[in-house]
């Protein structure tokens, strides 16, 4: 049986509507899937500014919100991602996908087509 995983990065602005851990629970218990959640902020205030100075950083210490899916069932998985970008939209850069394997990926990529992605 294939293993979906996929990490969806949304970069401030991004998501139409805060991101809720509750909202994310709720949809993991509803399709049966392991999401997780980690919102990473370094942006600091400079010259009255939200600044963030992003060159030779890794991405993981970049400023985002990362919703991390995984599961085994290519229906479950599908519908559960259909819900978050329905919800928040698809996140709008190249780097969005990064970390998730292929076959999370593919599905990633190809509901975004769908929902209005890059």
């Amino acid at each position: 049986m294939a293993q979906y995983l996929v990490k969806l990065r949304y970069y401030p602005g991004d998501a139409l509507e805060e991101i809720k851990e509750e909202d994310l629970k709720n949809l993991a218990q509803k399709f049966g899937l392991q999401i997780s959640y980690e919102k990473i902020e370094n942006r600091q205030m400079k010259e009255g500014l939200l600044m963030e100075n992003t060159l030779d950083k890794p991405i993981e210490d970049i400023s985002q919100e990362v919703i991390t899916l995984s599961g085994d069932r290519e229906g479950k998985f599908s519908n559960c991602i259909r819900a978050i970008y329905k919800k928040y939209r698809c996140p709008r850069t190249v780097y969005s996908l990064l970390g998730s394997n292929e076959a999370g990926e593919k599905i990633a990529k190809g509901l975004m087509d769908t929902y209005g992605g890059w």
